[in-house]
């Protein structure tokens, strides 16, 4: 089985258990793809491909950031951004690397670690630096989709099987890539949806000239209808970071899936 994680982004304050553990490899990548591939028994492939968009945020420093900026950039997703990573995957994986150069190398924000930040810029192959937030818009849409497509070709070539998981609330992490099934979860419910017609709810709402990839689940919810409902139990932390623990709460669910699967033409 293989796992995928199209794009994610941590914080330095709120996450740093993973800032630490990528900081002392010299990496950049999400918790959630690191325990999805050691639930499965890790993966030939690198967490990079397996996560190709991955980025850094930090919240501002207080005690630096000039007083009369805070309420400005407080909460503001770009000021935040540290920097975005993006594989794509030839021969070999490469990676961009996308910097805030509103920010780089300044004490505007809580991280301030920008010798790590030069160590990703030796493993990339190419560093851009971004000013606002409309740049950084142009370079995603241009790395973030040949990143993800030609990752998630490799994964599939590798596996039979291929666990993609979400990021916040979209539903669309790219509309070139296709699902058998597709699981919607909500506190005590996990709901099964047929992948075929999220596609084809997707690409209704899509006509209306949005961009599938912004989509949230509440923007396609009443164009589908789900085939199959389970309960699932609360889960302790405990149970969130022992995979047999939270894989013998979700037996119904995973029963579920599987049957669904066999289904399948």
């Amino acid at each position: 089985m293989g796992v995928f994680k199209p794009r994610s982004g941590h914080s330095y304050w709120y996450h740093h258990d993973v800032y630490v553990k990528c900081r002392g490899e010299g990496r950049l990548y999400s918790w959630d793809i690191f325990r999805l591939s050691r639930a499965c028994g890790f993966s030939l492939l690198p967490l990079e491909v397996l996560n190709p968009v991955d980025a850094l945020f930090s919240p501002p420093d207080r005690m630096t950031l000039d007083p009369r900026l805070i309420e400005v950039h407080f909460a503001n997703q770009f000021f935040e951004l540290v920097a975005e990573r993006y594989t794509l995957m030839e021969d070999a994986p490469h990676f961009a690397l996308c910097l805030n150069g509103v920010n780089l190398e300044t004490d505007n924000l809580l991280f301030k670690d920008w010798a790590y930040i030069n160590e990703l810029r030796r493993k990339a192959s190419r560093v851009l630096v971004v000013e606002s937030l409309d740049e950084w818009n142009e370079v995603y849409s241009h790395y973030a989709p040949a990143a993800i497509r030609s990752c998630y070709d490799a994964v599939c070539r590798k596996s039979e099987v291929v666990v993609v998981e979400g990021f916040n609330d979209a539903v669309c992490p790219d509309p070139e890539l296709s699902f058998d099934l597709a699981l919607g979860v909500s506190p005590g419910t996990v709901f099964i949806y047929n992948g075929e017609r999220l596609r084809m709810a997707v690409e209704a709402a899509a006509a209306l000239s949005r961009d599938p990839r912004n989509f949230e689940a509440k923007n396609i919810l009443d164009l589908l209808k789900p085939e199959l409902s389970v309960r699932i139990p609360a889960v302790t932390l405990q149970d969130a970071v022992d995979s047999d623990r939270i894989a013998s709460k979700l037996s119904e669910l995973v029963d579920k899936v599987e049957e669904k699967l066999e289904q399948l033409p």
